[in-house]
C-alpha cells in the first residue's frame, strides 16, 4: 500500500465549482501548508464557533462502495487523489482550504460513495498535573468541603473511604495468567521507559508516517496512559501481578495539532488485523482521545475490531457536558467516564446516553499540588514537571482526565483475559457486570454500568472485608 501523497492541479472548471462551494465553507485560520509526505505537520482549521470540530485542512476522507473506481470518481468531480488508508479503508481527496465540509456533503450524494467526511482532529483527554496505584509518600489527599464544619475547609484523606475508590486492584490477583497483548493508540510511548522493559511492540506512527511510534517530550500522554494500564509499578497490570504477561502494541496517531481521524482509523484497522506471538488478536485497544463529531470511518474501523474480538475502550471526554465524546459515542466501543477518589463523577467528565462504565480518572486538589491526580510514567523531557518514581532516573508525572480512566479499564481487560481467557463480548460483559453500582440504582448515564472493580472482574468474587 502506498502512503505517499499525490498532488495535482485542479482543472479550471473544477476550480470554479470549488469557488462556488466555498460560499458555505468553514471559517478558519491559515496555518502553514501541509507537508506533502504525510501528516508530519498537518495544517488544520479551527472554526470560530466552539461547537465545530477542528479538521485537517484541504482533506476529505472518502469511502467508496464496492466496485466503484476512485480515479473515475475523483476525475468526474475534478479532484486530486491523496494517500490511501490502511487496507484501502478510505482515500483522501484534496481540496481548497475552508471547503472541506461542503465538498464532503457534495461527495456524499454520489451513489458510488459510501461516506465522505472531513479529516477531523481529535484531542487527547487529559490534564497534566496523582493518584491511582502508586504514591511516593507525603501526598495525602484532601478535598474541599466547606459545609462540613468538623474539619474546616479541608477534610483529610483518612476520612475518605479508600476501600471504595481503589477499585480493589489488589496485589497478585493477576499472577499466573496467560500472555496477552493490548494496544495503545495515542501520542506514542517512551519506548525505552523501564516501566515497560521488554513488553512494548513498536507499531506504526500514523501521524508522522514512519515506523517510530515514540512519544515526544512535549506530549507524554501516551506514555502516561500506557503506564496506567500496563506499567510494571504504576499500572493495573503491574499492581495485580500480571505485567510480565501483558505486552502493548504501540501506535502513534497524535501530535502537536491533535489526532487526525485518518490516523485513528488506520491504527484501529491495523490493530484489528494484528496477531500476536501466540497467534491471537489483541485483547483490547485504548483510545484516550475524542472529539464532538461522529466519524463513519471510525465507526467502520471499530466494528471491524469488534468483529475480530478486540475491545475498543475510549474516554468519554473532559468538557463536563451530558454527551459522550466520539469515538467513545460509538455503541460498539466501551465508553468510560471519570470518577474521583470519593466515587463521585469528576466535574470535568462527560457523561450521557450510551456511557458504559466509569473508573477513577483523578480530580486534582489544585493547580499547584498533585493531590488527587493519577500518577504514571511520562516521556523523557516531559515539560510538565516530571518527578521521581519507583524506578530511579525514570520520569513520572501526574495527570487527570477521562484519558486516565479509560486505560484503567483497558488494563483490567488485559488482566481478566490473562487469568480467565475471556475475550470479545464475554470479556466486555464481565467488566461491566462486575462493576460497583454507583449513582442511581442500576444503569445510569453518569457511571454507566458502575465503577470498575478489578478484583471482582478478575476473580468473580468480592474482595475480603477491609481490603
Amino acid at each position: 500500500m502506498s502512503r505517499r501523497q499525490i498532488r495535482s492541479f485542479v482543472p479550471a472548471a473544477a476550480a470554479a465549482a470549488l469557488a462556488f462551494l466555498a460560499a458555505c465553507a468553514d471559517s478558519s485560520v491559515a496555518p502553514p501548508s501541509q507537508d506533502d509526505t504525510g501528516l508530519g505537520g498537518p495544517a488544520f482549521a479551527r472554526s470560530a464557533a466552539q461547537d465545530v470540530e477542528a479538521i485537517v485542512e484541504g482533506e476529505v476522507l472518502v469511502g467508496l462502495r464496492e466496485g466503484a473506481d476512485e480515479a473515475t470518481v475523483a476525475r468526474e468531480h475534478g479532484l486530486a487523489l491523496g494517500r490511501q488508508g490502511y487496507g484501502g479503508a478510505y482515500r483522501v481527496v484534496l481540496t481548497t482550504r475552508g471547503n472541506e465540509r461542503a465538498l464532503a456533503a457534495l461527495l456524499a450524494r454520489d451513489p458510488r460513495v459510501a461516506y465522505a467526511e472531513p479529516n477531523y482532529l481529535r484531542q487527547v483527554d487529559a490534564d497534566s498535573r496523582l493518584w491511582a496505584f502508586y504514591n511516593p509518600g507525603g501526598l495525602n489527599m484532601k478535598f474541599s468541603d466547606p459545609a462540613d464544619s468538623r474539619y474546616g475547609t479541608f477534610i483529610p484523606s483518612s476520612y475518605a473511604s479508600t476501600a471504595d475508590a481503589d477499585e480493589d486492584a489488589l496485589a497478585n490477583i493477576g499472577v499466573g495468567g496467560a500472555a496477552v497483548t493490548i494496544g495503545s493508540i495515542d501520542t506514542g510511548v517512551e519506548m525505552g521507559h523501564p516501566e515497560f522493559t521488554g513488553r512494548l511492540i513498536a507499531g506504526r506512527d500514523w501521524y508522522s508516517n514512519d515506523d517510530n511510534p515514540n512519544d515526544t517530550p512535549d506530549e507524554g500522554h501516551g506514555t502516561h496512559t500506557t503506564g496506567t494500564m500496563a506499567g510494571t509499578n504504576v499500572g493495573v497490570a503491574g499492581v495485580t501481578g500480571a505485567a510480565p504477561n501483558v505486552k502493548v502494541l504501540v501506535q502513534r496517531v497524535c501530535g502537536a495539532n491533535g489526532c487526525p481521524t485518518s490516523a485513528i482509523i488506520n491504527a484501529i484497522n491495523a490493530a484489528a488485523d494484528y496477531i500476536d506471538a501466540n497467534g491471537k488478536h489483541l485483547v483490547a485497544i485504548n483510545l484516550s482521545l475524542g472529539g464532538r463529531t461522529e466519524s463513519t470511518g471510525e465507526q467502520n474501523a471499530i466494528l471491524r475490531a469488534k468483529t475480530a474480538g478486540v475491545l475498543v475502550i475510549a474516554s468519554a471526554g473532559n468538557s463536563g457536558s451530558g454527551k459522550v465524546a466520539c469515538p467513545a459515542c460509538d455503541p460498539n466501543a466501551i465508553s468510560v467516564s471519570s470518577t474521583t477518589w470519593q466515587d463521585q463523577l469528576a466535574g470535568y467528565s462527560q457523561y450521557g446516553s450510551g456511557l458504559d462504565i466509569s473508573a477513577p480518572g483523578g480530580y486534582c486538589y489544585s493547580n499547584t499540588t498533585p493531590e488527587g491526580c493519577i500518577f504514571s510514567a511520562v516521556s523523557n523531557g516531559y515539560t510538565e514537571g516530571p518527578v521521581s518514581g519507583p524506578i530511579s532516573g525514570a520520569p513520572y508525572g501526574w495527570m487527570q482526565g477521562t484519558s486516565m480512566a479509560a486505560p484503567q479499564v483497558t488494563g483490567a481487560a488485559a488482566v481478566v483475559a490473562s487469568k480467565t481467557g475471556l475475550r470479545g463480548a464475554d470479556l466486555r460483559a464481565r467488566l461491566e457486570s462486575t462493576a460497583d453500582d454507583k449513582g442511581a440504582a442500576g444503569y445510569d448515564t453518569k457511571f454507566g454500568n458502575g465503577r470498575l472493580n478489578v478484583y471482582r472482574a478478575v476473580t468473580g468474587s468480592s474482595a475480603p472485608a477491609g481490603q
